[in-house]
């Protein structure tokens, strides 16, 4: 219900596209603008959305060049990481205008599928993908389009736990990535599939190729999230030391305007592990000086974790303190949960720091 709500919030706006595709008459400005919008597509993709979205609306479009907008307007709005459904029904307008021999409907098809992955539809995705895969294998030059629709499609596929299809998407992929950006981008969801198939070794060599290519590649926010998820994977095989490397590594690419509480909890966490309190604590209060733009419970965790540091450390008052700070901003819920346990916890520590004071 809430996605057909959203989508009939649209109609005003494909309305208007659609009476005026309905007159074949056009002076040119529209083919002018969608070259020029074209042109910025790949180094200026947020330029080209202004420029689309600047359309006067004393323009009218013939069904062609409405279906162009469409795949234009998509492409723009996909390489600025935008969601995608204002285009929802002027994408229907694309696949209405486009035949199954044209390549401009596999474009059509490969946003529609986003669009629907946006949306928590995986089924209907996984069918825009696959008949789009159909279509551009007719054009064998537009290495592109493939590479998203396989991109897209293995990671439909891995969230489906269709683990062994996912596979074969990602391979596939590979063979048609020649940026080291993309190369990363297909090896880590190799890695990704070993990983969840529980084969460690090859999960680590996959993502570590990733990491190589995407530190190759300059590319700062694949960079930072391969060597997080690399620190990952080391720390479950408690190889704290090499977590630690990359945890460091993730933190060094992160960019400057970027909160880093995550990060500082999770290089404070691995110092807990290797017994280095003093480090872990420095880090998690750190990772707290960001806390006013925590959520409630990524707080509360954190407080919950520095606790038990300083009750190793037979700091009972720092203990009592930090889970009176718990308790103050945990989510009603959860707190309702743990309450007795939280509050039987303050009582062991109050008798504690009393028989040490005595």
């Amino acid at each position: 219900m809430r996605n057909a709500i959203q989508r009939l919030a649209l109609f005003p706006l494909v309305a208007l596209f659609l009476l005026s595709a309905a007159c074949h008459r056009t002076d040119g400005r529209a083919e002018a603008l969608w070259n020029d919008a074209d042109s910025l597509l790949t180094a200026n993709p947020d330029s080209a959305l202004r420029l689309l979205e600047a359309l006067p609306a004393t323009i009218e479009l013939t069904r062609r060049e409405s279906a162009r907008y469409a795949l234009l307007l998509a492409q723009a709005i996909d390489k600025c990481e935008k969601p995608l459904l204002p285009c929802d029904s002027l994408l229907d307008v694309a696949l209405d205008y486009y035949d199954d021999d044209e390549r401009e409907r596999a474009v059509a098809l490969l946003y529609k599928g986003r669009l629907e992955i946006e949306m928590e539809q995986s089924e209907q995705a996984i069918g825009f993908l696959l008949e789009g895969l159909e279509i551009i294998e007719k054009f064998p030059e537009d290495v592109e389009t493939k590479r998203h629709l396989l991109s897209s499609l293995g990671n439909e596929y891995y969230d489906a736990q269709l683990y062994e299809k996912a596979k074969k998407a990602y391979n596939e992929l590979y063979e048609y990535c020649f940026t080291d950006k993309d190369k990363a981008i297909a090896l880590s969801g190799l890695g990704s599939y070993y990983s969840i198939i529980e084969k460690e070794d090859s999960a680590l060599f996959y993502r570590k190729k990733a990491l190589d290519y995407a530190q190759i590649s300059g590319d700062s926010t694949i960079i930072e999230m391969y060597a997080s998820s690399l620190s990952r994977e080391y720390c479950w095989k408690e190889k704290y030391d090499t977590a630690l490397y990359y945890a460091k590594i993730s933190l060094q690419w992160l960019p400057k305007n970027a909160k880093r509480y995550i990060h500082y909890s999770n290089i404070g966490n691995i110092f807990y592990y290797k017994d280095n309190l003093d480090s872990a604590v420095y880090y998690m209060n750190k990772s707290l000086e960001d806390s006013i733009y925590f959520k409630s419970k990524q707080k509360a965790s954190i407080l919950f974790d520095l606790a038990n540091i300083k009750e190793e450390q037979k700091d009972y008052q720092a203990t009592v303190e930090l889970l009176y700070q718990f308790i103050e901003i945990a989510d009603s819920t959860y707190f309702s949960e743990q309450s007795t346990k939280i509050q039987q916890l303050i009582h062991q520590y109050d008798i504690k720091r009393k028989v040490d004071q005595e």
